[in-house]
This record gives structure tokens, sequence and C-alpha cells, in this order.
């Protein structure tokens, strides 16, 4: 189980005190978001850099913001889009991470319904598969994966399960283009979680970790040893990272759950061999 947390929820001051802070919790890396860091993330290059060796982690993933979703009503917005999602394919190889989480698009924007030639999920279809398609060819050499990250149904109208995100992989054709689950919106979108990544295979290439209320694992009702087998039949080898809402004291509160994490990995591969 690689283990990552997102670093704006590591007590410290600085880049490399919260890398530091992290591998005593127990973490095996970090993930990088827009949250506390400078826009570009090329521009903390350096700064990212010492914290790797002051901490001894690597970089796991960039999770990108709301801003950067490749799919925009707007076409030169889309064009401004489409080379930022480039470029930060190209800084996630550079940091060493497995690659970017990152969405075609999430309300209040959406495409126009263009009937009857196309209706907007359709549209958007195209747009997401082709500008997909096209991010990878032109970043040919670079590992960085595109990690889809399927939301709830609150937050967009497009891209809800992780069904829907293995639709788009296969029309992509790429092994850089996996989907990202979350259980947190898995929680909120799928029959049986489990179930749904047991589906998409080997497909799933990034996971994020936050418990029903979006707080941490430990904290809430989610079930995560049923969906940790079925990760694990399926070959899963990529990153877990933990995101959203820490409560009490982080120093004893992130550590129990790192503790609380592995101990279900555990727990999970015991029953798979039982």
């Amino acid at each position: 189980m690689k283990l990552a947390i997102q670093h704006h929820l590591v007590p410290g001051e600085s880049l490399s005190e919260k890398f530091e802070r992290a591998a005593a919790f127990g973490f095996d890396g970090i993930e990088l978001t827009a949250w506390g860091l400078p826009r570009p993330f090329a521009d903390e290059h350096e700064a990212i850099e010492r914290a790797k060796r002051v901490g001894g982690l690597p970089v796991s993933s960039l999770c990108t913001m709301r801003d950067d979703d490749f799919v925009h009503p707007d076409p030169e917005e889309r064009v401004r889009r489409f080379e930022k999602l480039a470029t930060v394919l190209r800084f996630a190889d550079a940091t060493g991470a497995a690659g970017i989480i990152g969405l075609p698009i999430r309300q209040p924007l959406a495409m126009p319904d263009l009937s009857p030639w196309a209706d907007a999920r359709r549209v958007t279809t195209e747009l997401t598969t082709r500008i997909l398609a096209e991010a990878i060819a032109q970043t040919e050499g670079v590992r960085a994966t595109v990690f889809l990250e399927p939301l709830n149904r609150y937050e967009t109208k497009y891209l809800n399960t992780v069904a829907h995100g293995a639709e788009l992989c296969r029309a992509v054709a790429s092994p850089r283009v996996r989907i990202m689950a979350d259980l947190y919106h898995m929680n909120i979108e799928e029959a049986d979680p489990a179930a749904s990544l047991a589906e998409a295979g080997d497909l799933v290439g990034h996971v994020h970790l936050a418990d029903s209320n979006r707080r941490l694992p430990g904290h809430g009702h989610t079930d995560f040893v049923r969906p940790f087998r079925a990760l694990q039949k399926a070959g899963f080898a990529g990153w877990f990272a933990l995101e959203r809402m820490v409560t009490g004291d982080p120093e004893e509160t992130i550590p129990a759950c790192v503790r609380f994490l592995r101990d279900g990995w555990r727990r999970a591969e015991e029953t798979e061999h039982a």
C-alpha cells in the first residue's frame, strides 16, 4: 500500500516541514494541490525538490483545481486550458509524480446542447476524448498519467461514476489515461463501491481516501476493507492519497488514520487469502 497525503493537510510552515512531518506520520509520499502553492506549480519546483530531499518522500501526484478543468464552452479558454494540461503533465513528470488528477468540466459550466446533432453529454464526451488524446500525443515521452476523477452529482453533471470513467479510458485507449476513484464521491454515486472498482479493474490508477462525511478515514461509516479487497484482486499498485478534512489534533488523528488504513489493507489481504 503506497499511502500519500495532500500537502495542505500536514502541519508545517514550509513545504519541507510538511514533507518531514508526513514521513514521521508514516506516509510514503505527498500529493501536491493548488491549495497553499503558488500557481503555476512550476514556480515552486526548487522548493518541491528541496522538500523531497529533506523529507525523503516522493511526490505521488498533482491535484488540479476547477480552473484547470480542460473542457470549456469558450473556444479560446479551452485552448488555454489545453496548454495548461500539457504543461502540468510535463511538470508532473519532472517531479517524478505518477500523474495529475483532472476533470473535464464541473458546475456551473456546461457545454451547449446542439440537438439534433448532439446533446450536451455527447458534445462533452467528444471534446473530452479528443483533448485527452491530443494531450497524450503532445507529451510523448512523458510518463505522467491523467487520472480522471468522477465527482458526485452535486459538483458535476458529467462524469459521476467509475463506470463512466472506464468508458472514457477505453475511448482514449492510452495507458496514460486512467480513473482516479474517490471513495467519498463513490459513497454517494455507487450502489456498491467495491463492485464498481472490481468492474473497472486495472483502469483504476489512483485512489482518494476520505470517509462518508469527507473527514479522515475512520471518522465516518465507510467500509474500506471491501474496496481494498477489490483493488487487491485487480492488482492495484497505484497511490492512495488522503484528502479533505482533518479533525482534532493532526499530530494525533493523522497518524491514527495511517494505522487505521494500513490495518484495513492488511485485513483485506487476510480475508482474500483465508
